[in-house]
């Protein structure tokens, strides 16, 4: 058994290619006509035309209405008064905020015709948008039909 792993096989099992084959150590002539070239500058001419920009979109935006000072100064040149505005402040922590204020102009404008038409309209959406009744409606629908097909098939069952 031990000769047997010292011997070389006369015949490898795997397809040998012709460049392992060919022992003379140049290259083969069948690897040549393989080999791919290619034209560099005819790729460069197809692919990379001179007046393409490749989607780089080129955005005229106005100027900023942002002017700069001649000076370089940042800070604003309307300065706030502390005491100003504290006394802002004060007058205002007694009222509410402006969106929780009722709005009871809007309704005084309101002419009659107008107002007729906006309960109606409310009253359409409100009939529209009932769905619990529908599904106790569509409930006691299902449990009708249920009913009447048991009486159906008991009274079918004593005809029988």
């Amino acid at each position: 058994m031990a000769q047997n792993l010292q011997k070389k096989p006369s015949k490898g099992i795997l397809k040998t290619s012709r460049s392992i084959d060919n022992q003379d150590g140049g290259p083969s002539t069948s690897k040549r006509a393989k080999e791919q070239r290619f034209d560099e500058m005819n790729i460069m001419e197809t692919f990379h035309p001179p007046n393409k920009d490749y989607g780089h979109m080129k955005v005229d935006e106005p100027k900023t209405p942002y002017s700069e000072t001649i000076d370089g100064d940042l800070e604003p040149s309307d300065e706030l008064d502390a005491n100003i505005l504290a006394a802002k402040l004060a007058a205002s922590m007694n009222k509410p905020p402006k969106c929780v204020e009722p709005c009871d102009s809007d309704e005084e404008e309101e002419s009659e015709e107008e107002r007729q038409k906006r309960l109606e309209f409310e009253k359409k959406r409100k009939m529209h948008y009932n769905e619990f009744q529908a599904l106790q409606l569509a409930r006691q629908l299902i449990a009708q039909e249920e009913e009447d097909d048991e009486d159906d098939e008991k009274a079918d069952a004593a005809a029988t």
